[in-house]
């Protein structure tokens, strides 16, 4: 040990044993909520806990990082305050020497002479020849155990993972995929919808109690992205379809939701809280834009059934002149700009992250008695395929004029185009294209455990029957499955990008086991068959 990692040890020992010697009452301190890290640049990563105490005054939380697991060489070290009105969450933005970059290295937290979990997480490399990227969304506790969660921290060859949104869910018990939350003792905290900051707080604190989703959180670097639920339901820029006019203004629920959200998140803040889109620059491999389609831009949904008169005529003209409106937005002129912003390097992998599907999707033909089944909401299936429609309006085929301007951002750049997306609970693998020009892959990340399609038909479709019949009405798409939990991973090397689309067969038991539904491999500027 060298004199200097001596003396800042000592220093962290005479803090402990003075605050303890000259406190009246014994502060308990524990780390309940594990560690994580995220955002990682080439020289800084953002490092995350959270204290849990019997004590509402602030506490001073040290943190160490450290190239070795014995924590004997720190390589960075600091201190920070964290108090009641960060819920006692701590997040540190930590600079690591540069001839670490693209190494392990380990951290951890310290306060009132207690340590936390010791995590693993790097910087960015500067140069690398392969990299691997595990990919989830729609994370909904009562649905389930986050099993995936578990499998990917297990899994050595994951280098960094990335969450598409749907991170928690705002509902409450007895609403969406909460059916099995009493036998898995997963139930909703707080039982009520969540609005206010309190409710916020306490939702995300039952998220991370989540031992699955502390190993993930240990074990690497998250790169997050929120989707709707972690505010609300279709939430567009000014309000959402979960949000009633009793539940008082969408604008401070938005607030209080993103608040609570970097809180509790291992991410870096923007200067403008809701552009939550970020760069990362994985050596000359890959070149990641994390994408923002939620509350920054976007406008409102058009919802078909505004469109449909005295239940039964659909004005066809006039949701179609809406649809293809060119001032509508999802993305917006400033993230556009953004995007914009290459290095247009032809040995770089452009890989885009967002949280909706960026193909055109459309039902195929289904039996009235079947959609008349399914819940009210889901009535609108018989006109989107009477009239040939898109199905899924939240997604990009609610805006295709933007589409069509970020798909021709997008080939100006590259054609070694790689976009990601979350949202559906769904597998998707589907070539993009604009007119002629084939653009790049998308593929859909299955949900780690909210309900998919072949559970939301019921059973009363056959779920080898409803893929085929997607395939065949959709020709850009490739390979889809509608039944499995789980998520995706991605191995980037110089010349291919290879994709395995990996389910977990229970998420009602601890007890599980995976196995790789799908491998494809992508090859710059080719189209997938």
């Amino acid at each position: 040990m060298n004199r200097r990692n001596f003396l800042k040890i000592l220093a962290f020992l005479t803090f402990f044993l003075s605050f303890n010697l000259f406190s009246k009452t014994k502060r308990i301190v524990r780390f309940k909520h594990g560690v994580a890290s995220g955002d990682p640049t080439p020289d800084d990563v953002i490092l995350w806990t959270k204290v849990t105490s019997n004590s509402k005054s602030s506490i001073l939380v040290f943190y160490e990082v450290s190239n070795t697991i014995d924590f004997k060489n720190i390589i960075a070290s600091g201190k920070q305050y964290t108090t009641v009105g960060r819920d006692f969450t701590v997040k540190v933005d930590a600079r690591i020497p540069n001839k670490f970059a693209g190494q392990k290295v380990f951290y951890r937290f310290a306060a009132e002479g207690v340590y936390s979990q010791i995590g693993t997480t790097f910087t960015l490399p500067e140069d690398v020849e392969n990299f691997k990227l595990a990919v989830f969304s729609c994370s909904n506790y009562p649905a389930g155990y986050f099993n995936a969660y578990n499998s990917a921290s297990k899994d050595k060859s994951i280098d960094m993972a990335i969450h598409l949104g749907d991170y928690l869910y705002e509902y409450k018990q007895g609403e969406y995929a909460t059916e099995n939350s009493i036998s898995l003792n997963r139930q909703p905290i707080p039982n009520k919808e969540i609005i206010t900051l309190s409710d916020y707080r306490q939702r995300h604190a039952q998220y991370k109690s989540d031992m699955d989703l502390q190993k993930l959180h240990s074990t690497m670097p998250v790169l997050c992205a929120w989707d709707d639920h972690e505010i609300t339901n279709d939430a567009w820029k000014n309000n959402a379809e979960n949000h009633q006019l009793n539940e008082g203004s969408f604008s401070q629920r938005k607030r209080n939701a993103i608040k609570a959200y970097y809180e509790w998140m291992p991410v870096r803040e923007p200067k403008i809280s809701f552009n939550n889109w970020k760069r990362y620059k994985i050596g000359k491999l890959i070149d990641l834009k994390l994408l923002e389609t939620r509350i920054s831009s976007r406008s409102k949904q058009v919802n078909l059934n505004d469109y449909i008169k005295d239940g039964k005529n659909f004005q066809k003209e006039a949701f179609l002149k809406e649809l293809n409106n060119k001032k509508r937005s999802l993305i917006g002129k400033k993230q556009l700009d953004f995007i914009k912003e290459n290095d247009l390097d032809d040995q770089t992998w452009n890989l885009y992250a967002q949280q909706v599907l960026l193909a055109t999707l459309k039902l195929p033909t289904i039996p009235d008695y079947i959609i008349d089944a399914l819940p009210d909401y889901q009535s609108y299936y018989k006109t989107v395929i009477k009239e040939d429609l898109p199905y899924n309006l939240d997604a990009w085929d609610g805006y295709p004029a933007e589409r069509k301007r970020f798909l021709n951002t997008v080939r100006s750049i590259s054609n070694k185009n790689i976009f990601i997306a979350g949202d559906t609970h769904n597998c998707w693998a589907n070539n993009i294209n604009e007119g002629e020009n084939f653009i790049g892959a998308e593929l859909g990340t299955p949900s780690v455990t909210s309900p998919g399609a072949s559970e939301n038909f019921n059973g009363l479709i056959p779920n080898k029957i409803l893929e085929n019949s997607m395939l065949i009405k959709n020709k850009n798409l490739k390979w889809t499955n509608l039944v499995d939990r789980g998520y995706l991973t991605i191995d980037f090397t110089k010349d291919i990008a290879t994709a395995e689309f990996i389910a977990i067969d229970n998420i009602l038991s601890k007890n599980y086991e995976t196995k790789v539904l799908k491998r494809i491999e992508i090859s710059p500027g080719e189209q997938l068959t």
